[in-house]
């Protein structure tokens, strides 16, 4: 697995935090990491690109959340593979599909944003 560039990390981190939290939510969610805040003419810069990059996932979100699901299924049932109680909790599917949808939907958007996927109009 390759390591992120250590000058990448910060301005990545903040990009997929940006497409993964509320923008009404931000600003507060980075000062409770203790992120250093970015300067207001960056900060426009990284909400704009934020959109862009949200607008261009949705072209394929449809796809790439069925392929989230079942993937969250698969995790989900990975990590019950040693439980004794054979029933399912709702509440932990729902989990493992909120954050198995949240993390294709923002890596595939950094992905297409930086020409590594390409969509096809088919």
């Amino acid at each position: 697995m390759p390591d992120i560039e250590l000058e990448e990390a910060p301005a990545l981190f903040r990009g997929m935090l940006r497409d993964i939290v509320s923008c009404s939510d931000y600003q507060e969610v980075c000062r409770k990491l203790g992120l250093v805040p970015a300067s207001p003419d960056v900060d426009r810069i990284e909400h704009l690109l934020s959109h862009t990059r949200i607008e261009e996932f949705n072209r394929v979100a449809s796809d790439a959340f069925r392929h989230a699901d079942v993937a969250a299924l698969v995790l989900y049932r990975l990590s019950r593979i040693h439980d004794e109680d054979d029933a399912d909790s709702e509440v932990e599917r729902q989990m493992f599909q909120a954050i198995s949808r949240t993390a294709v939907a923002t890596v595939v958007a950094h992905l297409l944003e930086k020409g590594r996927l390409g969509v096809c109009d088919v």
